[in-house]
């Protein structure tokens, strides 16, 4: 019998085995697979070499010359089951394994480990991971040098900002900036931009470092690490400053969230009171009325009605300092969301917390620029009161920019 061999290619192997099966009819017999590079712009492809036709005999047992459409026969007959069953996803009809009608489908052969299908698949997966990577980096690139129609040194100060984690159209207005303030000479760009960056990234005193009495509040979602944050700042103040602290929670809405701040205030021999109204909230701060900080906790709120209504239970307390807490490890495109769902309520302090576990911590920016207030502290861990810090304007921008390079000049408030 005349062996038909074929091959076809598609762009993936649905696709292939499909033209198989037009050309071939369901009795085709998979030769080989392999994938075919077609350029960094266009994703591989699947090639199948399929023949039509089985061998009237079976290759003899020991080697011997044979034509070319009995050596295609041969491979065919190799590859025939697992062709088939990668094609059908399911074992092969008995009726063409060869088996008589009524006789039990014989059980497929395993597969081996080194089995050049699987191979193959891998290598395909392999190659269109890496196209994806390249494609991302060409699209970057073009973004940065064609688009936005950058020189050179103004591009590659862009890739840079928005590979820590800065809103590309961010980023691209502070370079825009510098380049009238300092012209294309590199140095000189960068030192314009951390200049602009120190203007936009104003730090503030810690909280555990304030004088006199005072109350403070943290808002912010849920999960940022509001009540560890205030942890970590009371175990400052009692440490570093020998003040006395106490807590107020209003939130009664997370499971565990009052079990939680109590055994901080059980550690650090700090009271902790429970209020879950007005004036609840008013008889705590009239029985902690001797503590030189009071620290307020919040439920994390996402519906603005729900923010706006806890805000201003917090706002009646008198001369309180409302801190928005926000995560680092969002992203700058959730920080811009945060800020401007919060930006409503005024607050007037801002803290970042989770900067370890943050790709891109330049993504603060995003914050800041929103919401326009200091920055009181960053939370890089969870150790109490170690991973909490109080940063200088140039260790800010360190976070955006990076650490090498000119430094500008440090803006405080």
């Amino acid at each position: 019998m005349t062996h038909k061999v074929q091959t076809f290619r598609a762009p993936d192997s649905t696709s292939a085995l499909a033209a198989v099966k037009a050309a071939l009819g369901s009795e085709a017999v998979i030769l080989s697979t392999r994938a075919v590079e077609s350029g960094i712009f266009r994703r591989p492809e699947v090639e199948i070499t399929a023949a039509l036709g089985a061998p009237e005999t079976p290759l003899p047992a020991r080697r011997a010359p044979v034509s070319a459409a009995g050596a295609a026969a041969g491979v065919a007959a190799h590859a025939a089951q697992a062709g088939q069953r990668l094609a059908a996803g399911r074992p092969q009809p008995a009726h063409q394994a060869g088996a008589q009608p009524g006789q039990a489908e014989p059980a497929p052969p395993r597969r081996p480990i080194d089995d050049p299908v699987q191979q193959e698949l891998r290598d395909l997966r392999r190659s269109v991971d890496e196209a994806r990577r390249a494609l991302a980096d060409v699209t970057r690139e073009a973004r940065a040098g064609r688009e936005l129609q950058l020189p050179p040194s103004a591009a590659d100060l862009y890739s840079r900002l928005a590979g820590r984690g800065v809103e590309p159209a961010l980023a691209e207005g502070l370079v825009r900036s510098a380049v009238e303030q300092a012209g294309l000479d590199p140095t000189a760009l960068l030192g314009a931009v951390r200049s602009l960056l120190g203007e936009r990234l104003i730090p503030c005193r810690a909280p555990w470092h304030l004088e006199g009495r005072h109350v403070l509040a943290v808002v912010g979602p849920t999960g940022v690490g509001k009540t560890t944050t205030l942890a970590k700042m009371a175990a400052r103040a009692i440490l570093e400053g020998r003040r006395r602290v106490a807590f107020v929670t209003l939130d009664t809405y997370r499971v565990g969230a009052t079990e939680q701040l109590a055994r901080y205030g059980e550690i650090m021999e700090a009271p902790v009171l429970v209020a879950r109204d007005r004036g609840e909230l008013q008889r705590a701060m009239e029985r902690v009325a001797d503590a030189e900080l009071v620290l307020i906790d919040t439920a994390g709120r996402s519906v603005p009605e729900d923010v706006a209504r806890q805000a201003a239970l917090v706002r009646a307390v008198p001369r309180v300092q409302l801190h928005l807490v926000v995560s680092a490890a969002t992203g700058a495109s959730e920080l811009a969301a945060v800020a401007d769902r919060y930006r409503a309520l005024q607050p007037d302090r801002l803290v970042v917390t989770k900067l370890d576990e943050s790709a891109g911590p330049g993504g603060i920016l995003s914050a800041s620029v929103r919401v326009g207030r200091p920055i009181s502290c960053v939370a890089d861990g969870q150790r109490v009161p170690e991973d909490l810090h109080a940063l200088t304007g140039l260790e800010l921008v360190d976070l955006v920019v990076g650490e090498d390079g000119p430094r500008g000049r440090e803006v405080r408030s």
